[in-house]
This record gives C-alpha cells, sequence and structure tokens, in this order.
C-alpha cells in the first residue's frame, strides 16, 4: 500500500546516487551534528526494500522478495538506531493498515518524503547542510500524531542482473540504502545517510543477500550509519503551538 514507485525511477535515482562524487557517509545540518537539532525518540515509517531484476530486454520489480527483505532492513536500522541510544517505534504495514486515521497520515507523509528523496538523489545532498529540503506539514503531523521528536525513513534499492544482462552491462548487483531523519518541529531534513563512496554499487551479491539477508542487511545497515551521533539526552518538549498541529491534523483528515 506504500510508494508505488515506477522501477525504472528507482533505477535512475540508484544511478545517480553512485554517481555522485561526495564521498561522506553522513549529510546533516551544523545543528543536528552540534546536538541542537538531534532526536531522542524517532518513529520510522515501514521501511522499503525494492528489488529490481535486470534482464536482456526489460527490467522487472520483485515484489514478494522486497517485502521480504523489507522486514529484515526495518530490525538492522532499528537495531542500529537503538546502539546509539535512540528509542525507536518502528511502525509495521499491518499497524498502519490496521488504523485509518494513521494510515491517511503515513500516506501524506510518504508521499511527501518521496517528492523530496528523488529532489536529494538527483541534486547533491550536501544541500542538506543549507536546510533546503522541507517535508512541509505533513511530518510535524505525524510526528505529533506518534508523540516522537522525529520521523525517519529507510529504503534499500537492489538492482540484480540476469546472466543475459550481466553480460551485457558487465555489472552485476547494485545497491544502496538510504536513511532519513525529518525534524518533527521544523519538518527539515536534519540528516540523510547513504553508504560511502568507495563502498557504494557492488557492496554485495544478490544470491549472498538471499542466503543470509539478516546478516547482509545488517552489515549494510551498519556501514550506511556508521556516523550516526548518539541520540539526544532527552525528548523535546511539545512546541507551543500543539493546538495548532492537532488542527492540522483535522484539516488534513478532512481532505
Amino acid at each position: 500500500m506504500l510508494r508505488p514507485l515506477v522501477s525504472a525511477l528507482l533505477a535512475a535515482g540508484v544511478a545517480a546516487l553512485l554517481m555522485q562524487p561526495a564521498s561522506a557517509g553522513m549529510h546533516a545540518t551544523k545543528e543536528f551534528e552540534a546536538g541542537d537539532t538531534r532526536p531522542r525518540t524517532v518513529a520510522f515509517l515501514p521501511p522499503h526494500a525494492t528489488l529490481i531484476k535486470r534482464k536482456v530486454i526489460k527490467a522487472e520489480e520483485q515484489i514478494e522478495e522486497g517485502a521480504e527483505l523489507s522486514k529484515f532492513l526495518a530490525a538492522s536500522v532499528k537495531n542500529e538506531f537503538a546502539k546509539q541510544g535512540y528509542e525507536v517505534r518502528m511502525l509495521t504495514p499491518d499497524e498502519v493498515n490496521a488504523n485509518r486515521e494513521l494510515q491517511e497520515l503515513v500516506l501524506d507523509a510518504d508521499r511527501r518524503y518521496i517528492e523530496l528523496l528523488n529532489q536529494v538523489r538527483l541534486k547533491l545532498p550536501r544541500q542538506i547542510a543549507a536546510r533546503r529540503y522541507q517535508a512541509g506539514d505533513e511530518m510535524r503531523v505525524l510526528a505529533t500524531k506518534l508523540g516522537v521528536d522525529a520521523i525517519g525513513f529507510a529504503d534499500l534499492v537492489m538492482i540484480a542482473s540476469a546472466p543475459g544482462a550481466l553480460f551485457l552491462s558487465g555489472s552485476g548487483t547494485q545497491q544502496m540504502l538510504t536513511v532519513s531523519v525529518i525534524d518533527g518541529q521544523t519538518a527539515t531534513i536534519e540528516a540523510y545517510f547513504v553508504p560511502p563512496a568507495l563502498r557504494r554499487g557492488a557492496f554485495t551479491g544478490y544470491e549472498a543477500v538471499i542466503a543470509d539477508p539478516a546478516g547482509k542487511i545488517g552489515d549494510m545497515a551498519g556501514l550506511t550509519l556508521r556516523d550516526l551521533p548518539p541520540a539526544a539526552a532527552t525528548a523535546r518538549a511539545k512546541p507551543d503551538n500543539d493546538n495548532d498541529v492537532v488542527s492540522d491534523v483535522e484539516s488534513l483528515l478532512k481532505k
């Protein structure tokens, strides 16, 4: 039910990231690095893993395999944040689908994040430091609804070439894992994590991931989030305009 993305668009986004010269694994605002906007509590929308099989003539998304990998991605990302002291709530598709109000809020936030993610992937992520990426009311409303400091997103894209396509393209499996933290009060992307430039692309083969998804995806998450700083000492107080945010919730649900 989440993220009805086109495979070609995902593949283009991964290709753009692989060609980016930036070597940093974390792109963040100065305030996040200093700890001023670093959260204590984070709610992650259901992480999304997309597996694309590239054949000689066309590329096909493997829906069922991607759904299974998403579960391992959720566990791995939650584990990495927990290691640094974050209180993590990892939403599941079943949890979201069981609550109509939450479902609508998640869909709105997810849709807005996809728009931002495509901008970040196709432009330099260092613009995050300049606070160029604003997610809007959808994120503030969802953070208030869930009672957290920040909203998190994790996206894994794997492109695996079939034997014939491998011969023509010269490349096997390519992966890109991205993780974002969006402030629940300002709706700004405060931190964006990708693997270091030298470790992008063929991190590990498709067959190896399928054989040991927990281990391999855990390795990817650990590498991607290796620069994640410790959580803030305490959760942030609710903003003074909390009543306004509640009104925003009601307005969004009436659309």
